[in-house]
């Protein structure tokens, strides 16, 4: 660094998003203490704000601003950097905002952090010299999308979109039933939760893959995102052994479209060779993979979860029952094949716990749609279902659709679903009661330690010995007593 960049320049990284954007964060904050940079809460004053956003609703947009607002007034002389999905789709707007000084979309994140550095020790260099700092350049010099638009991916995983801070959720169209302590980190998280999150030692994301070439009718993501590329197996292979000797205790494989993944240079192989090499070849105590697409699922990959280190737990969005809305969403599966691998998996993986998100009141859906719907989710019984009711995105097919339901309706149609997910939540976690469990600590709250087992169970443990000790990223064994809220009271089992 020169001597304009001190060791004393500190920086703050804030996320907005998905699960793909906690991997970037990461990446990006390793980065920067790599550089030199220290790093602070983004609740702290900090000489460099950077802020990566999600566009993938109107409220990440919403969210996103707030954030870079937030950031501006609590240092209104800071370095304040605007990246991720909402600066790649509307790089003029973010520009335009009071306090940002440099845009840089998911196109640019391969040279993010020596960009900021660069133009760091421009400003303050001319500003050390007395003379008038710089004007940014224009948003058309930045860089133009590639076909792999990511930082070389040997090295970090910058360049897509799960989050270091949030703000509070709102009832649309966020899900109407976020989960807590979810290790994909969704939308409802705050600021505090988040950054411990991320800088933990408990869990890490690991962006394997990114982008997508499906053109979901709802969905905005692949025109911010790219098409579909994904990392060697090589690569993954060494940063998981890194995280390991760090002392992580799980990684959370993720992706845009995660169950496209096939690595650079041989596109022959899947997401099964890559669990396989994992597991053969890291000490890693648990492996989770993060959401699935349904098309994408075979199921001799359920072989693999033979081995105690995978995480009992598959994310698998059903979207709709209706074969006619998953046409017109232009899903690339219908309800019978979802039914096959669902109940396959429940069959070969005892106590597996398979989450899914549901739409409702998608344009054109019907009475009889949404009954479908609903059959196919009472028969399936979920541990979980996030519930969204439609929102509109605009430039997606699916909000210039004819058909379009009225709100009263998402909230009746949400409402019985949202009724059964209690239902089939409870009945889920009632199964475990009476059993020894390995439960990975996460945090401390109200006086007692929580954390979750390989299968999603979140679990209260109030009798840890020495309750005020380092319990976090530990490890430990219970017994599962009764049920609380949306968890499980569980009692520590000494070795």
């Amino acid at each position: 660094m020169s001597e304009h960049t001190t060791q004393e320049t500190t920086f703050a990284v804030t996320t907005l998003g998905c699960k793909v954007n906690q991997a970037d964060s990461e990446a990006i904050g390793e980065q920067m203490s790599t550089a030199g940079f220290i790093r602070r809460d983004f609740d702290e004053a900090a000489d460099i704000y950077i802020v990566n956003t999600c566009t993938v609703t109107h409220l990440g947009d919403r969210s996103s601003r707030q954030l870079i607002a937030q950031a501006q007034r609590r240092h209104p002389d800071a370095f304040l950097v605007v990246t991720g999905c909402y600066a790649e789709l509307n790089p003029q707007g973010v520009a335009a905002l009071p306090g940002v000084d440099m845009v840089i979309g998911n196109t640019g994140k391969d040279s993010l952090v020596e960009t900021i550095k660069q133009r760091y020790e421009s400003m303050t260099s001319q500003v050390a010299a007395s003379e008038p700092e710089a004007p940014t350049p224009p948003i058309d010099e930045m860089p133009a999308r590639r076909a792999l638009p990511v930082l070389p991916l040997d090295t970090q995983h910058i360049g897509s979109d799960n989050a270091l801070d949030f703000l509070p959720a709102e009832p649309e169209p966020a899900p109407e039933n976020p989960s807590s302590l979810s290790p994909f980190t969704d939308n409802t998280q705050t600021t505090e939760q988040a950054n411990a999150r991320i800088f933990s030692r408990t869990r890490v994301q690991m962006k394997v893959q990114d982008g997508c070439n499906n053109r979901c009718t709802y969905c905005i993501v692949p025109y911010v995102r790219g098409n579909s590329r994904s990392r060697t197996i090589d690569s993954v292979v060494e940063h998981v052994q890194r995280k390991a000797r760090a002392g992580y205790q799980e990684i959370v494989l993720t992706g845009i479209h995660l169950g496209d993944y096939h690595p650079a240079g041989d596109e022959q192989k899947d997401l099964g060779d890559l669990i396989a090499t994992l597991l053969r070849e890291t000490d890693m105590p648990r492996i989770r993979v993060s959401s699935l697409e349904p098309e994408d699922f075979r199921l001799e990959w359920l072989d693999l979860w033979q081995d105690p280190r995978m995480c009992r737990h598959f994310h698998l969005p059903m979207q709709s029952g209706s074969d006619n809305i998953l046409r017109r969403m232009a899903r690339r599966y219908n309800s019978a094949r979802y039914r096959e691998i669902i109940l396959t998996a429940k069959q070969r993986i005892p106590g597996v716990a398979i989450s899914t998100d549901i739409i409702t009141g998608f344009p054109g859906e019907t009475d009889e749609d949404f009954e479908l719907t609903y059959q196919l989710a009472q028969e399936l019984e979920f541990a979980k279902t996030h519930v969204f009711r439609f929102s509109a995105r605009q430039g997606t097919a699916a909000a210039r659709m004819r058909g379009q339901i009225k709100d009263v309706v998402k909230k009746e149609r949400s409402a019985r679903l949202l009724t059964l997910n209690e239902e089939h939540s409870r009945q889920f976690r009632q199964q475990f009661l009476g059993q020894t469990v390995d439960v990975l600590i996460e945090q401390s709250k109200h006086g007692y330690w929580e954390g979750l087992t390989d299968n999603y169970l979140r679990v209260e443990l109030h009798d840890l010995p020495n309750p005020e000790s380092a319990w976090q990223h530990k490890l430990v064994t219970a017994r599962l007593s009764h049920l609380v809220d949306d968890g499980i009271h569980g009692a520590y089992v000494a070795h």
